[in-house]
């Protein structure tokens, strides 16, 4: 999808004057609003590639035993849901988006951080152990290179 700041604004303008009027944009135009979940989700990526260098230097403090698991988990959950939270404001900030400049770089990135957040998950399930998590993140840290 090519990003299209006008049509963006313009489905953003929508789903916000049906969610004033008790309406939902998934109910009126589902085109359209899974259109405006896919501007959704690009901006998604931005923001999380925008604290890219603080995901990377934890990551990175992590697989070179700079800390253990726990100030790791710790750490990037914490960046994580502040990083989220910027989402939630900007996503639907009318004034701020019609200033925003998407960098093509940042496409998908949001991805592997959530990836990443999801370990943490899967080993208090205990489905993985703190070595293969790490084995993860190493993974990880190769594949976003291009997005650095």
């Amino acid at each position: 999808m090519t990003y299209n700041k006008i049509r963006h604004l313009e489905l953003l303008r929508r789903f916000l004057n049906f969610e004033k009027q008790g309406k939902d944009l998934y109910m009126e135009n589902r085109d359209e609003y899974f259109e405006l979940q896919e501007y959704r989700s690009t901006l998604y990526h931005h923001i999380f590639w925008k604290s890219r260098e603080q995901f990377v230097l934890l990551m990175e403090n992590f697989v070179y035993d700079s800390i253990d698991i726990e100030q790791f988990e710790s750490a990037f959950s914490q960046l994580y849901r502040k990083t989220t939270k910027v989402y939630d404001a900007f996503v639907i900030d009318l004034e701020r988006l019609k200033n925003f400049q998407l960098d093509p770089r940042s496409y998908k990135f949001g991805s592997f951080i959530t990836f990443v957040y999801r370990q943490f998950e899967v080993l208090e399930d205990e489905y993985c152990t703190k070595q293969e998590v790490k084995s993860i993140v190493q993974d990880v840290i190769r594949k976003i290179q291009p997005y650095l």
